[in-house]
């Protein structure tokens, strides 16, 4: 398995939590297939980066305070959207490596109250729990 790398895009700053050494293509797209696609056009004209998939998260407890802490309009933007758990969002995350989609995701707030640094650092520990390696 390849390392999954993460990103966070907070106040306009895109910075990586982990290490990867492959050159970063950042990607946007409204669903997982569009994302594989995109992902497999880049590697093609260049083996040698690393596409990341923005991810907009909203993460709570539980669905419930996770849907609740939305900001209105998140639905309308073109990037893969993830409300739920912190637990489900390390499997999406391997699911999305694992899956070919992304070599790695950015994170991106769906509301204002969400830590996108913590909850990065949070991600990487649960995946390290899983077994999944990150870079």
């Amino acid at each position: 398995m390849t390392a999954v790398r993460l990103f966070v895009a907070d106040r306009g700053v895109w910075d990586e939590l982990t290490d990867g050494d492959r050159v970063a293509v950042r990607v946007s797209a409204p669903d997982l297939q569009q994302a594989r696609r995109a992902r497999a056009r880049i590697r093609a004209g260049n083996d040698d980066v690393a596409v990341i998939l923005d991810v907009t998260v909203a993460v709570g407890a539980d669905f419930r305070s996770a849907r609740s802490a939305l900001q209105p309009g998140a639905e309308d933007d073109q990037t893969v959207r993830y409300t739920g758990t912190l637990d489900g969002l390390a499997g999406l995350i391997a699911d999305i490596e694992a899956a070919d989609v992304a070599d790695g995701v950015t994170l991106l707030a769906a509301g204002p109250r969400q830590d996108l640094r913590a909850l990065g650092r949070d991600v990487l520990a649960r995946l390290a729990l899983r077994g999944q390696r990150a870079s």
